[in-house]
C-alpha cells in the first residue's frame, strides 16, 4: 500500500528540518528537505528551506536551482527572487542579479529592491 503524505505529515517533517537547520545540522536538514521536495514538489517553503540549507553547505548552484524552480512555479514569489538575487551577488553573476533586481523594482517590492540595490552599489555593479 502506498503512503499518502498529509499536509500535517509534511509540516511535522519540515518543522524537524527547521530545528536541525537552527542547530547547525545542515546536512541532516538538507536530507529532510530533499525528501520533502520529492513528495511535495510544489511546496515553496520546503524548497526555500532546501535552498537556504544548500547555501549553508556552500552549494550555491543547488540553491539557485531550487530558487529557480520556485520562481518557475510562481514568478510572483518575491522572497525567492530576492534570495536568488543575493545568491547571484555572492557568485558575482551581476547581469543575473540586476535582471532580478529590475523585476523586484517593477513589481513594487521596495524593501527588497532598496536592500539589494545597496548591495549591488557597494560592489560597484549598480548605478542610476
Amino acid at each position: 500500500m502506498e503512503k499518502r503524505w498529509t499536509n500535517e505529515d509534511i509540516y511535522l517533517l519540515a518543522e524537524r528540518g527547521y530545528g536541525l537547520y537552527r542547530q547547525g545540522f545542515y546536512r541532516e536538514a538538507a536530507v529532510l528537505f530533499e525528501g520533502l521536495t520529492a513528495i511535495a514538489p510544489g511546496d515553496a517553503y520546503c524548497r526555500t528551506a532546501l535552498a537556504a540549507t544548500c547555501l549553508m553547505l556552500g552549494d550555491q548552484q543547488r540553491a539557485l536551482k531550487e530558487l529557480g524552480t520556485i520562481l518557475h512555479q510562481d514568478p510572483s514569489n518575491h522572497d525567492a527572487r530576492a534570495r536568488r538575487t543575493e545568491v547571484f551577488c555572492d557568485l558575482k553573476q551581476w547581469n543575473d542579479a540586476r535582471r532580478d533586481l529590475e523585476i523586484l523594482r517593477k513589481t513594487d517590492q521596495w524593501h527588497h529592491f532598496q536592500r539589494l540595490r545597496w548591495r549591488l552599489r557597494a560592489a560597484g555593479q549598480y548605478s542610476e
